[in-house]
C-alpha cells in the first residue's frame, strides 16, 4: 500500500517498516516498547501517536509495520522468543491462536471505556484477550457523480440490479469497477460478505459442521454467488482485471475512472487525498437471498504480550490510549474512522458516517471468515484469486475451498 515517509527514524527492513518515535532525551533509563502492527496505509498515523505518547510520557515506541506475510512473521518471531510487548492481530479465531501468549484484559480500569457490544469479538472463554482498536466497515464504494451522470437513481442491491447498473454506467462510456484483484487481501473482502447468509448467519455451528466433517465447504451454494460476483466484477473490470491494485483501484475512483470499487472505510483519505471534494458513498454487497450488506466490525485487536517484561507499561499506553485527551480522539479525528470507545465523537467522512447509518439500519454482517480456522484468509483469498485469474475452474475452486478447510481442520 501507499508508502509514507517518516520524519522519525526509518528503516526499510525485509520484514517491514520500523520506525522509532520521537527522540525525546531524558537523564533516566527510557522505557521502550515494541509494537509489532499491520495496517501499512495507518503508518503516519501511527507515527503521530507514538510521537505524542512520548512527547507526554517520555516512552518511546518502535513499531515494526508490514503487510504482506503479517500473520508469518509474527508468529516467526513468536516461536523465536522474540516477541513484542504489543502486537496487532485479528479477533474471533486468533483469541485462541495467541492464547499462551495474550494477557487478559479483564480487570483492567481502561476497558470499561470500550463499547461492550463490540467486546464479543475478543472474548474468549469469559476472558477480555484484547482491546478493539477501530471500529471499519467494507463494501462496494460508488462515486455518486457517476451514477447521477448514467442516470441511475435506484441504487443496486441484487446480481440482477447490478448487472444493470454495470450496463447503464458502459452506455455512458464509464467503467463500473477498477478491480484490486491483484491484491489477494481484495477477495475475501469481496466474497465473504456475498456468502453471508450461509447457514442463515449462525457461522459457528457452520464451521462446527466442518470440522466435524458434517459440511464441505465447496457444497456451500452461496460459493456460487461469490463466483458470479467476481465474473461480473472481472466483466466490467477493464481490461487488465488482474493488475489492479490498490493503489490503482483508488487512483482510478478518485480520478473518475470508475464509478465503483470494492474497499473499506480506510480507502477513503487515500482518495481524498486525491479527489477531496469526491461525494462517495457504500453500496450494499449482493447476497443469495437477495438482502444486500455492508460488513462492520472492530477485527483489528491490540494483545499485550503477557510475560513481557513491559507489560505494565504497555497497559500504560492502551489506558491513554483510552482516556486521555489525545488518546480517545485520535481514531475518530486523526484517522478518522469508527472508536470503539464509548461517547467518541464520529469521524467526519462520508464513509465513517454511512458504516453508523448501516449500523443503526441492521444491514450489516460481521467479518465471519475470522472465525474460522488460523491462517484461513489469505489462502481463501488466494482460491478465489486463481478463479478470477482463469487458472481455476468454477468446480476447480469448490474443490480447493473443500481442501482448504479440511486440511485446517485435519478433517479426510
Amino acid at each position: 500500500m501507499k508508502k509514507i515517509i517518516l520524519a522519525a527514524l526509518l528503516v526499510t527492513a525485509a520484514a517491514g517498516t520500523i520506525f522509532a518515535a520521537g527522540s525525546k532525551k531524558t537523564s533516566k533509563k527510557q522505557t521502550t516498547l515494541s509494537f509489532m502492527l499491520n495496517s501499512p496505509e495507518l503508518t503516519e498515523y501511527y507515527k503521530q501517536c507514538f510521537a505524542e505518547y512520548e512527547k507526554e510520557t517520555g516512552v518511546k515506541i518502535n513499531a515494526d509495520i508490514l503487510q504482506n506475510d503479517y500473520q508469518t512473521v509474527l508468529k516467526t518471531r513468536i516461536n523465536s522468543g522474540d516477541i513484542p510487548d504489543l502486537f496487532l492481530t485479528s479477533a474471533y479465531n486468533d483469541n485462541k491462536v495467541y492464547r499462551d501468549y495474550e494477557y487478559n484484559l479483564d480487570k483492567e480500569p481502561f476497558m470499561k471505556n470500550v463499547q461492550q457490544a463490540i467486546l464479543s469479538s475478543v472474548m474468549l472463554d469469559g476472558h477480555v484477550t484484547g482491546y478493539p482498536f477501530v471500529v471499519q466497515s467494507h463494501s462496494f464504494i460508488y462515486n455518486k457523480a457517476l451514477f447521477k451522470k448514467a442516470g441511475i437513481t435506484k441504487l443496486p442491491e441484487t446480481y440482477a440490479e447490478y448487472e444493470a447498473v454495470c450496463q447503464k454506467l458502459t452506455a455512458a462510456g464509464i467503467q463500473p469497477f477498477s478491480t484490486g484483484f491483484a491484491e489477494w487481501w481484495v477477495l475475501p473482502q469481496t466474497t465473504y460478505p456475498a456468502m453471508s447468509d450461509a447457514y442463515n448467519g449462525d457461522y459457528d455451528k457452520l464451521f462446527k459442521d466442518i470440522e466435524n466433517g458434517r459440511l464441505k465447504f465447496g457444497d456451500l451454494p452461496q460459493i456460487d454467488s461469490a463466483l458470479d460476483l467476481i465474473d461480473m466484477i472481472k466483466k466490467y473490470g477493464g481490461n487488465k482485471p488482474m493488475e489492479s491494485t490498490f493503489d490503482i483501484q483508488v487512483s482510478d475512483f478518485a480520478n473518475g475512472k470508475v464509478a465503483m470499487i470494492h474497499q473499506g472505510s480506510w480507502a477513503e483519505a487515500s482518495i481524498r487525498a486525491v479527489n477531496p471534494t469526491i461525494d462517495m458513498g457504500y453500496l450494499k454487497t449482493p447476497r443469495k437471498d437477495g438482502k444486500g450488506v455492508i460488513a462492520v466490525e472492530s477485527n483489528l485487536t491490540f494483545r499485550v504480550y503477557k510475560d513481557s517484561k513491559n507489560r505494565a507499561a504497555a497497559l500504560a499506553f492502551l489506558n491513554w490510549l483510552s482516556t486521555s485527551d489525545y488518546g480517545r480522539k485520535w481514531i475518530p479525528d486523526v484517522v478518522k474512522q469508527i472508536s470503539p470507545l464509548k461517547g467518541a465523537s464520529a469521524p467526519d467522512t462520508q464513509l465513517a458516517k454511512e458504516t453508523a447509518q448501516a449500523q443503526s439500519d441492521k444491514i450489516t454482517c460481521p467479518w465471519w471468515i475470522f472465525k474460522g480456522p488460523d491462517g484461513i484468509e489469505q489462502p481463501f483469498g488466494t482460491a478465489f484469486q486463481n478463479y478470477a485469474a482463469g487458472t481455476a475452474s468454477r468446480a476447480e475452486t469448490k474443490t480447493a475451498l473443500t481442501r482448504l478447510f479440511a486440511d485446517a481442520y485435519d478433517v479426510e
